[in-house]
């Protein structure tokens, strides 16, 4: 077979096709900060050097999917939310929610704001645009964001929200359904938007349904209103994009995702090795249904380990998911500061030997 470009390689995966070999997705702020050469006061502010570090990581480590990103809450400042910006880092320093005293009018009194209002956001969005001009055509692009639910525990600090769900779950409820659903689809709407005909996938996170971050009574909620997010943004990009999913947490409920999500998604992408949802049992419930994406440990093998240890990572991967799904190599989340470049270029060499059909 022919070689693919990173972009036919991985749309040949998401159709449950084989395609010349696995796709490899790993991303990494850190990382493209670096190629970037500029501190992150300086990237944070400015378009040409955040594309020019992505471009670099996508063709020094040879992943097939492009992140363009450089935090998570870029797009919440014009509620209010502040963060801190180093030399190498960007945090939240102030979220809505008071610590201290639980209040439920910080939520019955929270009001829409346009998630592009935000000079950062606008920075971010003509980043995207730049990536998709210069790499568009080689790569596929792995763009989107978290449900409401989530988007609401960026906003308020997810200590807060899932502390005030407990004590006062209407007026928590009520603030997603008449501030954060809007403002979620507008704000992921938006951030395919530099794709144009380039839009590869729709990609979802599902931190709000963590088995360790959504309680069990509040399940069937949570579930009702991602959906109805996720399907408000389809309706929005009105054509049939795959979806595909990030579930970045140590304990993904695939199970119970799967059966409330069901044909809507076209992937499973979680974290394994490191989670308690082994691949193993992935392929054998959803092989047959959905593309599946691990393979990974971005926090122990690919972040502390040696060169060896990931290539016995990759291979243990493959065993598992050869000829039985449609299957691509992935971190389970975003890859940790200081993950050592050997391993990284290992893992290059670990899928052309293990992961070419």
């Amino acid at each position: 077979m022919a070689e693919m470009t990173g972009k036919e390689r991985f749309l040949c995966y998401l159709q449950g096709e084989k395609p010349d070999k696995v796709p490899l997705l790993h991303w990494s702020v850190d990382l493209a900060l670096a190629l970037s050469g500029v501190s992150m006061r300086q990237f944070a502010f400015d378009p040409e050097k955040i594309a020019l570090g992505h471009i670099r990581y996508v063709q020094k480590y040879k992943t097939d999917v492009c992140v363009v990103n450089t935090d998570l809450w870029w797009a919440m400042e014009p509620f209010g939310v502040e963060v801190h910006i180093t030399d190498s880092l960007i945090y939240p320093k102030k979220t809505l929610a008071d610590r201290t005293r639980p209040d439920p009018k910080v939520y019955e009194e929270l009001e829409y704001r346009d998630p592009f209002a935000g000079q950062r956001a606008n920075i971010v969005r003509k980043a995207s645009e730049i990536v998709a001009n210069e790499v568009g055509d080689e790569v596929a692009f792995r763009e989107g964001g978290y449900g409401p639910v989530s988007n609401l525990a960026l906003v308020m600090g997810v200590k807060e929200t899932l502390r005030d769900l407990i004590l006062f779950p209407e007026a928590v409820f009520g603030a997603v359904e008449r501030v954060m659903m809007d403002w979620t689809v507008d704000f992921i709407a938006g951030s395919l938007e530099p794709w144009k005909d380039r839009l590869t996938n729709i990609n979802w996170g599902f931190a709000s349904l963590d088995k360790d971050l959504a309680p069990p009574e509040f399940k069937e909620e949570i579930a009702r209103l991602e959906l109805e997010g996720l399907n408000r943004v389809r309706e929005r990009v009105g054509r049939d994009v795959p979806v595909t999913t990030h579930f970045c947490g140590p304990r993904p409920d695939l199970d119970f995702v799967t059966e409330k999500f069901g044909d809507t998604l076209d992937e499973l992408q979680f974290w394994w090795p490191g989670s308690d949802y082994p691949l193993e049992d992935a392929v054998s419930k959803f092989g047959d249904r959905y593309a599946i994406a691990a393979g990974i440990d971005h926090t122990r093998t690919l972040l502390l380990g040696s060169p060896e240890e990931v290539d016995a990572m990759v291979k243990s991967s493959m065993d598992i998911a050869r000829d039985r799904c449609s299957f691509a190599l992935s971190s389970g989340c975003e890859l940790g500061i200081g993950t050592p470049e050997g391993n990284l270029l290992a893992l290059v060499e670990a899928r052309d030997e293990y992961g070419t059909y």
